[in-house]
């Protein structure tokens, strides 16, 4: 996708940590990753994992009961940005 302004200009990406513990160092990684990215030209989306709780995954439950609402609103992000 490169254009005038360079390939990160139309790029949305979600950026996150893989760790859930508030003074992870992957979530300050992350957030100095963010930085970069966003002084590049990219539309980054910065969220913390810990404001989508989510079982462990079971496909007996999920096609019994369907997505969980935090399932489906991560996947709504996944789709709505180029990368993660």
């Amino acid at each position: 996708m490169a254009g005038p302004a360079g390939p990160a200009a139309f790029a949305r990406i979600l950026a996150f940590a893989g760790s859930t513990r508030r003074e992870s160092f992957n979530k300050k990684l992350v957030q100095h990753a963010v930085k970069a990215e966003r002084e590049a030209g990219a539309d980054v989306t910065l969220i913390d994992l810990r404001d989508f709780p989510l079982p462990l995954f079971n496909q007996d439950l999920e096609a019994e009961y369907g997505m969980p609402e935090n399932g489906a609103q991560l996947k709504k992000l996944f789709v709505e940005h180029h990368g993660c």
